[in-house]
């Protein structure tokens, strides 16, 4: 096994044991964690740590907190997922989804986890995510699959 790989395996099982073993709410918290213990990580590298290994922001009574998915079962993420977003809106250009505050981000990972093909990519706020079509001519067929995807009727 290459070295990289060794480091990579290292850092996602010391992330895994972390989320796991305390609840770590933010980004800044997990990097002290790993450089607690060793590592130093960028941030761009940590969100895609947390991307690969299916991390969710959970909302508990003491604030939202990564969690790590639910293994196998799409459709617990798919349930828990369309209960946060409340509507979908779009014009001639753009898709607008609304969400419950703090779950903007989460939505987001999770619909461009699903990779479909006529999105060029989402832009997630605190409660809004900004969806931005291939192609305008597309936007109708996006919605719906977005709704399928989200679980949304």
């Amino acid at each position: 096994m290459s070295r990289k790989l060794e480091d990579i395996n290292k850092r996602h099982s010391l992330i895994k044991s972390s989320i796991t073993s305390q609840d770590v709410y933010n980004q800044t918290q997990l990097v002290k964690i790993l450089k607690q213990n060793g590592i130093r990580v960028t941030q761009a590298t940590l969100s895609r740590d947390l991307n690969e290994l299916g991390v969710l922001r959970i909302p508990t009574p003491n604030g939202t907190v990564y969690r790590i998915g639910e293994t196998g079962t799409q459709s617990n993420i798919k349930n828990r997922i369309s209960e946060e977003v409340i509507s979908i809106d779009y014009n001639e250009q753009l898709i607008v989804v609304r969400t419950f505050t703090g779950r903007a981000q989460g939505v987001a990972v999770f619909i461009d986890s699903q990779k479909i093909h006529d999105l060029l990519g989402t832009i997630a706020g605190d409660d809004t995510i900004l969806i931005i079509p291939r192609s305008i001519k597309k936007i109708k067929t996006i919605i719906e699959i977005l709704k399928t995807t989200l679980g949304i009727t």
